[in-house]
């Protein structure tokens, strides 16, 4: 009888002692322990940290909410439950100190609190995570057919991050391109370029952040041949300037660029 109530004693010391191992899927894949610490990475100013984590725990039961604690000034998080998971998106500020923050995330079930557990996730802010760059900035095109120029963009934070391609161009050459690009994601976009008139173009374009306001320009210049089939079709696209008595002849050149 008395072995019997140790066996009991001791299953009990160990299941008051029982914990859970936390699973996170993003930004990292792994397991931590309650109280574990971990290093998500890197990310830019004004991005949005992403952490998801299983709701269920090995010890049986779900996790019901997860919680954000230690966030500097400016920072904001909201949650997210989907079938499986709590997810933590974690607003950096456009303006956040380039620092390296400890946060604190606690997961919670109120019927079962012997069930909450917590852990700590450190990210180094940066002021910039993007690498981008033109495969070339002169091109050779010709009159009234497309010119593309191919921009590259490497990321190299855990967040994805949302650019704005614009230019000094006509918008009827170029009406500009919004890209995201994801986390740790290299991509090749093609930024078309219709010419309408012909001769050396010089212009810049300007790539930005949504996010943070960082900007680069990059000056390019297109070298634009005449052909028969694009003189006609130009007048299209807009009106230089000219006698008004030649409207008609403009007009009559812009639909036969169409037969």
């Amino acid at each position: 009888m008395f072995k019997k109530l140790l066996v009991i004693f001791c299953f009990l010391m160990l299941a008051s002692q029982a914990f859970a191992a936390i699973s996170i899927v993003e930004p990292v894949d792994t397991k931590l322990s309650d109280g574990g610490k971990i290093s998500f990475g890197k990310i830019a100013m004004g991005e949005i940290l992403k952490v998801v984590v299983k709701k269920k725990s090995d010890l049986g039961s779900d996790w019901v909410t997860i919680g954000v604690e230690g966030l500097p000034a400016g920072w904001e998080s909201e949650t997210v439950e989907t079938d499986k998971t709590l997810i933590a998106l974690i607003s950096v500020s456009p303006d956040a100190e380039i620092s390296t923050q400890r946060i604190t995330f606690i997961l919670a079930n109120d019927s079962i609190p012997s069930l909450n557990e917590s852990f700590y996730g450190s990210v180094s802010v940066n002021e910039s995570l993007l690498d981008i760059s033109f495969e070339s900035l002169t091109i050779d095109a010709t009159l009234g057919q497309p010119a593309e120029f191919v921009l590259t963009i490497n990321n190299d934070s855990i967040a994805s991050h949302l650019i704005i391609v614009e230019s000094i161009l006509p918008y009827y050459w170029f009406s500009g391109k919004t890209i995201e690009i994801g986390p740790l994601e290299t991509g090749q976009i093609q930024l078309e370029v219709m010419p309408y008139s012909y001769g050396e173009k010089i212009f810049s374009f300007e790539v930005y952040s949504a996010l943070n306001g960082q900007s680069i320009i990059f000056p390019a210049k297109l070298d634009v041949k005449p052909n028969l089939v694009g003189m006609f079709r130009a007048p299209a696209a807009g009106f230089p300037f000219f006698s008004p008595g030649m409207l008609p002849y403009y007009l009559i050149s812009s639909l036969l660029s169409f037969f």
